[in-house]
């Protein structure tokens, strides 16, 4: 599978490692391969959902270094699980009936993204297998790659 597109997105509470981790990757996508475009969903699960994304350019992806001086996220946060319909309903981000999983499955395929990096704790990772999990199950072979930022002591 050639990769084309790549999407992050950071999700969960605010933490010093969010914004190394984005100026991380964009740095390694870049140099790894410079036709690859980098998307980053704002506000994490959130604009996956809405279709709000902003791109990389060519500025950014040069001064994405700079954002290993930085805590937060560039990209925004917000805590938003696909599995949770009720609380998705009542923020006015799926509408009554549907399922989260497929509108964020639909918006990676209308989006044309083949690698999704998901930054962030427990909640973001294991909404990203589910969203994982359904995509193969869907017939969408899009690779799904968690980056944890806390472990949780559950």
């Amino acid at each position: 599978m050639s990769v084309r597109r790549v999407a992050l997105l950071t999700a969960g509470g605010f933490a010093p490692c969010l914004s190394t981790a984005v100026g991380e990757l964009i740095e390694r996508y870049d140099a790894y391969d410079p036709s690859i475009e980098i998307i980053g969903y704002q506000y994490g699960y959130h604009g996956l959902l809405t279709g709000n994304y902003i791109v990389f350019d060519e500025e950014a992806r040069k001064n994405a270094g700079v954002l290993k001086n930085f805590g937060g996220s560039p990209i925004g946060n917000s805590r938003v699980k696909l599995t949770n319909s009720q609380n998705l309903v009542e923020r006015g981000l799926i509408k009554p009936g549907e399922n989260a999983l497929q509108v964020a499955a639909e918006r990676l395929k209308q989006d044309g993204v083949d690698v999704l990096h998901t930054i962030g704790g427990d909640d973001t990772n294991t909404t990203a297998a589910d969203l994982a999990a359904y995509l193969h199950e869907n017939g969408y072979e899009l690779t799904v790659v968690g980056l944890p930022k806390t472990i949780d002591n559950d």
